[in-house]
């Protein structure tokens, strides 16, 4: 039995208790972590970042100040549709084969309730993905995407904006001086 939970232990960031210990190392600051959720351990995450109920997060890296809604999905394993055999029995490593392209998802993104991220995706700063997609490619910073497969409707701000947004790096502060700076961001 206790070979059995070290290895579960191990292989996922396990959450306890309603909204606060987690067992994992690759947790930044003030992150919450719904009921329900598995996140492998190999998932990075950025402090100030909120993840819903019942998501599944496999070999990822997610920024700060994200929102994650409910029941999403980020780099779930994919079988190689080039192989006789999509059977993972027929990996050698089918951890590592399954996963194999890591997934990115930038700072301030915001994955609406349902979506799904494919393994290798890059969701680039301040993305908004609809309720209900699946992005399949990359997506532009600031961009809105949304359906399956996910496509963009259009842009949060304009190119003069966005570039302004993101040379500020507002991300990469603490709460109190992000604040400031979006502040004086929404001002100009």
């Amino acid at each position: 039995m206790i070979m059995i939970l070290k290895k579960i232990v191990n292989k996922f960031i396990i959450y306890l208790g309603k909204f606060g210990i987690y067992l994992g190392k690759n947790i930044g600051s003030n992150v919450d972590i719904y009921p329900g959720t598995k996140i492998h351990s190999d998932t990075k995450i950025g402090s100030y970042t909120y993840i819903g109920k019942n998501c599944n997060i496999t070999k990822a890296t997610i920024g700060r100040y994200c929102s994650i809604a409910n029941n999403v999905s980020i780099g779930q394993g994919e079988h190689d549709l080039n192989q006789i055999s999509t059977s993972s029995l027929f990996y050698d490593n089918s951890y590592e084969k399954l996963t194999m392209n890591d997934c990115f998802i930038a700072h301030d993104v915001w994955i609406g309730t349902d979506s799904i991220i494919l393994r290798g995706v890059t969701v680039g700063n301040g993305a908004v993905v609809g309720a209900n997609s699946v992005v399949t490619k990359d997506v532009p910073p600031y961009a809105i995407v949304v359906g399956s497969p996910a496509r963009i409707i259009r842009f949060r701000f304009d190119e003069d904006k966005i570039e302004k947004i993101i040379s500020s790096k507002w991300w990469e502060l603490n709460l109190d001086d992000a604040k400031n700076i979006i502040e004086r961001l929404e001002n100009e």
